[in-house]
């Protein structure tokens, strides 16, 4: 059966309806018949013959219907999947963007710590002794500056 959808639709749906037009001239052409005596014995056979053509006929009517149903379907669920990747890719650019909103925010952190412990380092190592600052300038080097929520540069610099 999936050989069949090499085929065009129309051209299948044309085959459908030649299998049941046939079905019915059979048909009709196995009454005529009981008019006439010298054929009046094809008349069975051809109504049982006209009778299966109408029946897979309508049987493969069916099918086809089915089957363009489903068509139709796969093609609108691809349409979703199209549109939910489009809203994926713009969530992503945001995702990103943020994200490196957030490693801008870390980086100016760090390198204003880092400014401030050179700054200090020079009257840690003169006085050999623990400036009370100290433990605080390792502490805020040690915390993430976006788990307090937004921080600024002058916070930093405090």
């Amino acid at each position: 059966m999936w050989m069949l959808s090499f085929l065009p639709d129309s051209i299948l749906l044309y085959a459908i309806f030649a299998v049941i037009a046939s079905g019915v001239g059979l048909y009709v052409l196995g009454m005529f018949l009981g008019y006439f005596p010298s054929l009046i014995l094809y008349r069975r056979p051809i109504g049982i013959l006209s009778t299966l053509l109408i029946v897979a006929g309508v049987y493969f009517y069916g099918s086809y219907d089915t089957e363009m149903k489903w068509r139709a379907r796969v093609a609108e669920v691809q349409a979703k999947v199209e549109e939910y990747k489009k809203e994926s890719d713009d969530a992503n650019t945001k995702l990103e963007a943020k994200s490196k909103e957030k490693q801008k925010v870390r980086v100016e952190y760090y390198a204003q710590v880092k400014e401030r412990i050179v700054e200090k380092a020079v009257q840690i190592d003169a006085k050999c002794e623990l400036d009370p600052e100290v433990p605080k300038l390792i502490n805020a080097a040690a915390t993430n500056p976006l788990s307090k929520g937004t921080v600024t540069i002058e916070e930093i610099k405090k």
